[in-house]
């Protein structure tokens, strides 16, 4: 279950791609349109600050810590995909890396530039065909390729099997509740109040059943978000309505951003101070200390932004 951990970015992507375009689908429906240039100021203001702040701090970081070391300078050497959200499309993943985790963050902003706008543009049942079809290829694509290293691959092979198939099937299933017929008909999988808790277990046999189809892990996560969302008595609702679980939520962006730099901190005072903390207590202290840096860091810096955020949305 430890080795499947690395699924957790794949709820998030189940979880963007269902809100984003149920945002957008309420939008339209509100307002009988898509303001794109509102969306991306908000998407701005929300993402970009914290994410070339935290650049910043790694530049300075790497250079004087590492700028001599192989690894030291194929960060630099990386940074430009790492400025323009291309990571995920040219920066190997063997062996340490240092800022990898970005790649995710590049495929949610890739989501992020394309999607609204064919939402706006297109009708919705050609939109739904066009992702549809996007699963099907990605699907094959990954299926396909999956022996080969991301090196080994064509360029547009690499940029199709980039697409997180989560973000897709959020999308599909924010047009299905969306839609009052599709709605009454996912009752039968989504609106019992234990369904949370079955497409939980059905998740967490996907990512233990190690030759389970990527997709049929990342459509169990969409499920279960599905579930969660259907109905708000749900039997898991008293866990995700714990404050302490919804703090990590809102501070969750500057976690993610943060944890690298808190756990070689920790990894290195472990060093300096001679202590032989087995690797749970490093997972349990960096996670405390992330999320209170996480918290300084929304209170302090990302809130100022937050602001100019909330007086666009109210334009």
């Amino acid at each position: 279950m430890i080795e499947a951990g690395h699924h957790g970015v794949t709820l998030f992507f189940a979880i963007s791609g269902f809100l984003i375009t149920t945002l957008l689908l309420r939008e339209r429906q509100r307002t009988g349109q898509i303001d794109l240039k509102a969306f991306y100021i908000r998407r701005s203001l929300r993402i970009f600050p914290l994410y070339y702040a935290v650049i910043a701090l790694y530049v300075v970081l790497v250079f004087v810590l590492e700028r001599n070391s192989q690894v030291g300078r194929e960060f630099f050497n990386n940074l430009p995909f790492f400025l323009t959200y291309t990571s995920n499309w040219f920066v190997p993943l063997e062996g340490r890396v240092i800022f990898y985790f970005a790649w995710s963050l590049a495929s949610e902003e890739q989501f992020y530039l394309v999607w609204p706008g064919i939402q706006k543009m297109m009708r919705p049942q050609y939109a739904l065909l066009l992702v549809t079809a996007v699963v099907v290829l990605v699907t094959a694509a990954q299926w396909i390729t999956a022996d080969y290293l991301q090196s080994d691959k064509s360029f547009p092979l690499k940029v199709l099997t980039s697409v997180p198939l989560a973000i897709c099937l959020g999308v599909l299933l924010a047009h299905a509740l969306h839609d009052k017929r599709c709605f009454n008909v996912l009752r039968f999988v989504l609106g019992s109040p234990i369904s949370s808790l079955m497409w939980m277990l059905i998740f967490i046999a996907a990512l233990n059943w190690r030759s389970a189809p990527t997709i049929a892990v990342h459509a169990a996560a969409v499920m279960l978000v599905g579930a969660c969302i259907y109905r708000e008595d749900h039997i898991l609702a008293a866990v995700l309505k714990n404050h302490a679980l919804a703090y990590v939520g809102t501070v969750s962006y500057g976690v993610y951003l943060l944890h690298m730099l808190v756990k070689n901190a920790v990894l290195k005072g472990a060093v300096g101070f001679n202590l032989d903390i087995p690797p749970t207590g490093i997972f349990i202290i960096t996670t405390l200390l992330s999320v209170l840096v996480a918290g300084l860091s929304f209170r302090y810096f990302e809130s100022i932004f937050l602001d100019m955020k909330k007086k666009v949305s109210s334009t």
